[in-house]
């Protein structure tokens, strides 16, 4: 940042915006989102002229666009529109058969390497770029958010070079011999080194960026800071909390309360295993159930002593893997429960 510039406005930038949009008979409204992002940033969008820049989850037709974007805007939200095939491309493709399964260390079981994902990538990068520069102003602070939008840093710096640009990383970044399987990893290097600061959940993480940006462009590294010949780029690891209040208080909600009663009144006597995940191989489910039922197997004195109660939030329902996951999931359960009849 320039000096003498004042502190403006924060910029928040995902793939998805805080809430959704939902069509219903032709009309649309929003509801809050239910994943871990929105969750974990809270309302600081809502302070002042900050904004949050990103996708609202569905398709919406040209003539829609301007009644969503207004509504959006009041409340501190920017969209960035996205037809079917960006969607199936950007998000569907590239994001989560590529970067997904790689970054979880699940590539040889599930990544999916195609040229048209990767060119869709590249195109909506710059669609969220150039929706940023519509309302950025000298002084404000863009903060860049996980693994859909590695390019982004590099295409704001690229327009506004003296901008302070932050990028946070929601999942794991991969040891150096999973990240070379990526066709295009130098260039996502290059996109994230367009940020001041890339922060990560783990010191792990942040070795394993450093590491493969020294490898495979050459930079001069020093600890955990990235020489470029214009700048320095600091990598380091600032692992998210909770709002520790808010589910203090929610504990002691009537509701919460009630349902804790419930669960006492049902589960008598039992000791309760509570399993709360969104759908996704790279949670453990199956592995659990499986566990569970080899514990049964094997120690039948457990049986009705222990159960697993366990919550799984839908996702990504139209990709192919997660279909396939909820339905071996399902089968699973029912084979639990049909055998030991729980």
């Amino acid at each position: 940042m320039n000096a003498g510039q004042t502190t403006g406005k924060t910029i928040i930038v995902s793939n998805r915006l805080p809430v959704k949009i939902q069509e219903n008979n032709g009309e649309y409204t929003s509801s809050a989102s239910e994943g871990g992002l929105a969750t974990g940033l809270g309302t600081i969008y809502q302070e002042g002229e900050n904004v949050w820049i990103g996708w609202p989850g569905t398709e919406i037709s040209e003539e829609k666009q301007p009644e969503i974007t207004a509504q959006l805007e009041a409340l501190n939200l920017h969209p960035v529109f996205l037809n079917q095939q960006e969607i199936n491309e950007y998000y569907e493709g590239f994001s989560n058969e590529i970067l997904w399964p790689v970054f979880h260390y699940y590539a040889s079981t599930y990544s999916n390497y195609k040229l048209s994902n990767w060119e869709f990538y590249q195109q909506v990068n710059q669609k969220f770029a150039d929706e940023i520069l519509k309302i950025a102003q000298p002084g404000d602070k863009i903060w860049v958010h996980d693994y859909q939008l590695l390019l982004l840093p590099a295409l704001i710096r690229a327009k506004l070079p003296d901008v302070s640009i932050g990028f946070f990383l929601h999942i794991p970044f991969p040891s150096f011999q999973l990240f070379h399987l990526i066709p295009w990893r130098k260039e996502l290097l290059e996109g994230l080194l367009g940020a001041d600061l890339v922060g990560f959940h783990t010191f792990d993480d942040v070795q394993h960026f450093t590491q493969a940006c020294a490898r495979l462009l050459k930079v001069n590294l020093s600890s955990n800071i990235i020489s470029l010949p214009d700048r320095l780029v600091v990598a380091e690891a600032f692992p998210m909390g909770i709002d520790e209040q808010k589910y203090a208080s929610l504990a002691e909600s009537e509701y919460v309360l009630a349902e804790i009663h419930q669960l006492k009144t049902n589960f008598s006597g039992i000791k309760t295993v509570l399993s709360v995940d969104r759908l996704d191989y790279s949670k453990g489910i199956l592995q659990r159930l499986q566990a569970f039922e080899e514990l049964l197997k094997t120690k039948p004195e457990y049986l009705e002593k222990v159960v697993l109660y366990m919550i799984v939030v839908p996702s990504r329902d139209t990709v192919p893997q997660y279909k396939n996951l909820r339905n071996e999931i399902d089968k699973r359960v029912g084979n639990i429960n049909s055998l030991f009849r729980t």
